[in-house]
């Protein structure tokens, strides 16, 4: 067994560029040693080796404040000892911290944000019966003015002396005052007071009110004979017009020149039967006109009901047979 000599070289790969320079350069002269720097003699010498020698003697000078100096006056300032400062502390400073319970921090951050809202009054909800009674209230103001005004307008207007202004109402000749054979006669009736309606409205409900309507009947010319109208009209007609404006209304249904008479005497008339016409045959009804047709119809049934069982009166017995229903006037 052979023992291997110790390698005068450190195998150590992070050693391996250690003075590199110096190996590949054998025989190169050591690295002179440091200049003494408290030496300032022959400073010029040192300081620029390729001046010749003559030109290394130092010579005076002159500062800016005017003050010569020469090289002799320069002397050596003695050390100075400077204060050490001392090393840097390696350990971290002890810092006391509080303790925190981190559970109870959770529990905080988990809570939701109190915000304090101010407070708003809120209205009380309305009252069904102040609310019928409001409504109650407001249909009767209405129907009072509509009265009112259907009164006024059946009533004359005042007008100035005629025979003094010498002044005469246009009437049409076409309405006649009394009956002639070939004029289409007419009816006219109210059947509906005023009314009011909630709408529904872009800005929220609001109530509408309604003037009185009126069935304008129409029938065409009878015969000679036969001056009295049928119990089915020509024409049936739903209007809103105002009493005054019923027989131009008539007028404008009755075709081309023809005459046209207003029957005043209108009881006898199947008004019932009109308001069914107008209620099955016109389909652009509004909520409020079909409920005040209705209402017409069974109204004139009780009427009528009334009017059999007021108006007549059972037979009286005879002999040989049964008698005749007669009205309670002497038949």
């Amino acid at each position: 067994m052979q023992i291997m000599s110790p390698n005068p070289h450190d195998d150590d790969p992070t050693h391996a560029l250690d003075d590199f320079v110096r190996r590949m350069r054998p025989g190169a002269a050591p690295p002179a040693a440091a200049p003494d720097l408290t030496d300032l003699s022959g400073i010029q010498d040192r300081l620029h080796p390729e001046r010749p020698a003559g030109n290394a003697k130092a010579r005076g000078g002159k500062l800016r404040s005017g003050q010569t100096w020469d090289p002799g006056d320069v002397v050596d300032v003695p050390d100075v000892a400077l204060p050490q400062m001392p090393p840097a502390p390696t350990r971290p400073p002890d810092v006391t911290l509080p303790q925190v319970d981190l559970t109870a921090e959770a529990a905080l951050a988990a809570l939701p944000p109190e915000i304090a809202l101010p407070e708003v009054a809120v209205p009380a909800p309305p009252d069904a019966q102040a609310l019928d009674d409001a409504t109650r209230q407001a249909s009767d103001d209405v129907n009072s003015q509509w009265g009112a005004l259907d009164q006024a307008n059946a009533e004359p207007a005042w007008q100035p002396n005629l025979q003094s202004l010498r002044l005469r109402r246009q009437v049409d000749p076409r309405l006649l005052a009394t009956w002639q054979a070939g004029a289409w006669t007419g009816a006219v009736r109210e059947v509906m007071q005023p009314t009011t309606e909630f709408v529904t409205t872009p800005t929220g409900t609001a109530v509408e009110s309604y003037p009185p309507h009126r069935l304008l009947l129409l029938w065409s010319p009878q015969r000679i004979d036969q001056p009295q109208p049928g119990r089915w009209p020509q024409q049936v007609l739903l209007s809103a017009v105002p009493a005054d404006q019923s027989a131009p209304a008539l007028l404008a249904l009755v075709p081309g020149a023809a005459p046209l008479w207003i029957n005043p005497a209108a009881q006898d008339v199947d008004w019932a039967l009109a308001a069914e016409i107008v209620l099955l045959h016109q389909p652009a009804l509004r909520p409020f006109q079909t409920n005040g047709l209705r209402a017409f119809i069974e109204s004139e049934r009780e009427a009528r009901f009334a009017r059999l069982n007021n108006d007549y009166q059972p037979p009286v017995a005879q002999a040989g047979g049964a008698g005749a229903v007669c009205r309670r006037s002497p038949c």
